[in-house]
């Protein structure tokens, strides 16, 4: 058994830092890891979970009468995409309504988003550019997938959303 000054230091790190948001040193996460965490991030429903999931609305647009290419949306508003009858894409509107995705919550300009997602995503590398009518488009590569954030050409954000793989 281990007494005196070692087990006293290790039980004050312990106690000190269980409660103040001190995190221990670990690993970096892979691209899958990442890719998981931001994924769980818009919604429990996984990556290639198949169609026909209850608690999902189908929305209906162009697409979905034409070619049915149908999205459905869960009640937090995160739109969520099928291909060949698996989950492969979510989305949200940013809009003024708290986004729980890539801990963004209520930050809307650029700069505050990137620094939210970055907090929450430490690992990833976000590259931005910017397009010829001002709107910018931000995103990550998190293994197979990547996220996206679209900002308008004021900087405030409009989109977020996540892509599981290269499905097209």
């Amino acid at each position: 058994m281990c007494t005196g000054r070692p087990l006293l230091i290790a039980l004050l790190v312990a106690i000190l830092g269980a409660g103040s948001g001190v995190v221990a040193a670990q690993d970096p996460r892979s691209g899958p890891e990442l890719l998981t965490a931001a994924e769980r991030s818009f919604s429990t429903f996984a990556f290639g979970t198949p169609e026909g999931l209850s608690g999902l609305t189908i929305v209906i647009r162009e697409d979905c009468e034409v070619w049915g290419e149908c999205s459905y949306q869960d009640a937090n508003h995160v739109e969520h995409f099928f291909w060949e009858g698996k989950l492969v894409v979510k989305s949200v509107e940013a809009g003024d309504q708290w986004v729980a995705a890539l801990g963004i919550g209520r930050a809307r300009s650029l700069n505050e988003v990137l620094e939210q997602v970055r907090r929450f995503l430490p690992e990833a590398t976000i590259d931005c550019s910017q397009d010829a009518d001002g709107t910018r488009n931000c995103g990550a590569m998190l293994g197979e997938g990547w996220i996206s954030l679209t900002f308008d050409n004021s900087g405030r954000l409009t989109l977020v959303r996540i892509d599981a793989y290269h499905f097209t």
